[in-house]
């Protein structure tokens, strides 16, 4: 299927659905963000189709993204290397903490959760034995 003919067949109702279904995860968004009542999709005999389409342009758009990512990704490597030399300590720094977390992984950082209620907590039970018993 060649997306964009196909996209250039539909309406402009169907088209603004579609672009908007894309970016989102819901029915509803979508029909909000492109100025459509939920009942004029449901209308729609063709729902199947533009759902497809959005899939089909969120899975395009994931590819180029990851794609051009990658094809830049020698040069942002070489970047974080290159400040490896920098005379700042501060670029120098940054650089090598950008290698270790991706070669190494980031370290567990430790969180301190005291507040001012952290200390001494005491339960106190009591029940009554509702057969009359003791």
């Amino acid at each position: 299927m060649d997306l964009r003919r196909e996209l250039e067949k539909l309406d402009d109702n169907r088209l603004a659905y579609v672009l908007a279904r894309s970016k989102t995860t819901s029915t509803k968004k979508a029909c909000a963000d492109a100025d459509i009542s939920t009942s004029t999709f449901y209308s729609w005999e063709d729902r199947a189709q533009l759902e497809e389409l959005a899939n089909l342009m969120k899975v395009d758009r994931a590819v180029e993204v990851e794609m051009r990512l990658r094809e830049a990704l020698p040069e942002a490597v070489q970047v974080v290397i290159d400040g490896l030399t920098e005379r700042r300590y501060s670029t120098q720094f940054k650089s090598a903490v950008e290698i270790l977390d991706r070669t190494m992984g980031k370290p567990t950082q430790k969180i301190d959760q005291r507040t001012e209620h952290s200390g001494k907590i005491d339960v106190v039970v009591e029940w009554d034995d509702d057969d009359g018993q003791n």
